[in-house]
């Protein structure tokens, strides 16, 4: 048994390990999400092109994978609405068993005062479901954002390969 991990025990302390320092902040839900999206890897194509890659990982130790998790994704058209009728824009990914995730889509315009964003659930086995927003470096509608939720720790920044755009967001559980 190592130290912290004794004085935690033996003292009633809640020590912050490491794993507090890591977890994904959660978001608001908002008022457009819709359950039910189908299985798809490909979110949605009307727009500037985008990828999203990144892993899911326990946040008790920021480092293992946590295979086979579910992400259910949503967020506005190329005109800045949501599709409450069918599932334009949404989708559901399945992380593979070393956790990793990817999924292509548009990158979404702001709408309002709202910066850019994507809403994110995270499902899996043992763990809370997460609900979340990442959000874009650089887009000036952060600082304005009514929400105020944007956390630096999920804003990403955006590079392109090949004409399209790519991103990272590891998202710890």
């Amino acid at each position: 048994m190592g130290v912290l991990s004794f004085v935690r025990t033996f003292a009633g302390i809640r020590v912050p390990f490491i794993g507090e320092a890591c977890k994904t902040q959660k978001d608001q839900e908002g008022p457009f999400y819709k359950a039910g999206a189908p299985d798809r890897n490909v979110i949605e194509k009307d727009g500037i092109p985008m990828q999203i890659r990144g892993r899911i990982i326990r946040s008790s130790d920021c480092q293992t994978p946590v295979p086979n998790a579910i992400l259910d994704i949503w967020h506005c058209d190329s005109n800045g609405d949501y599709d409450n009728d069918g599932y334009k824009c949404r989708g559901v990914v399945k992380a593979d068993a070393a956790g990793n995730y990817e999924f292509t889509s548009i990158f979404p315009p702001s709408y309002g005062r709202r910066p850019r964003h994507i809403h994110f659930k995270v499902r899996a086995a043992g763990f809370p479901e997460l609900t979340s927003q990442i959000y874009f470096k650089g887009d000036p509608n952060i600082k304005n954002d009514f929400a105020r939720n944007a956390d630096s720790s999920r804003v990403i920044e955006l590079t392109t390969e090949n004409n399209l755009r790519v991103g990272r967001f590891d998202i710890y559980i």
